[in-house]
């Protein structure tokens, strides 16, 4: 059977370790970085910056949520107008932080409560606590949204004009080998 910490940390180390490629790609690209830090889908949806800073808050929380014992990362703060070396310093510091976890810190907790206190002001007015066992903390709510923020950075980058692809956001940091085969 699967671990516990194996199904909850890899693929975000793996996530971080392909937008951080994506964004270091956008970086040394002649696209112009005011508007892909600004950019947004709707107006009414946040920005680029936004999508990064979510997704890294979303990979700092999550160990900690699940095991309160454990620190929570410290990640770097974003400044007002944050520019692409501090978002990567940003995605850099939630790596280290999440690669640090060890399986014994998560293993065992599956079933541990997790309380989330979920912000519905920008749709809905108000303020829910949302409880879940951590097992389904990570699957239905801390995945997913990381996911979100990640395809939404991703999407931002690719509607600016950078050539990237679906294999990109599959394996931009090179971290599998792909074999071509003749069959």
């Amino acid at each position: 059977m699967t671990s516990f910490h194996a199904l909850a940390i890899p693929p975000l180390i793996r996530g971080m370790h392909n937008i951080s490629a994506i964004l270091k790609r956008a970086q040394a690209s002649d696209l112009d970085a005011a508007t892909i830090l600004t950019s947004r889908i709707h107006p009414t949806m946040r920005p680029f910056t936004f999508q990064i800073k979510s997704l890294t808050d979303t990979v700092a929380r999550i160990p900690n949520q699940i095991n309160p014992s454990l620190p929570p990362s410290p990640l770097p703060d974003l400044e007002e107008n944050p520019t692409f070396d501090i978002l990567l310093s940003r995605i850099a510091a939630a790596i280290s932080y999440i690669e640090s976890i060890a399986p014994e810190d998560l293993n065992g907790r599956e079933d541990a409560d997790v309380k989330l206190r979920v912000d519905r002001k920008s749709w809905a007015g108000d303020v829910v606590y949302v409880e879940y066992q951590a097992l389904e903390f990570v699957q239905i709510h801390a995945h997913p949204n990381f996911w979100f923020h990640v395809t939404t950075a991703y999407d931002l980058l690719r509607a600016a004009g950078l050539d990237i692809g679906k294999p990109d956001f599959l394996n931009a940091a090179g971290l599998k080998t792909w074999e071509s085969r003749d069959e």
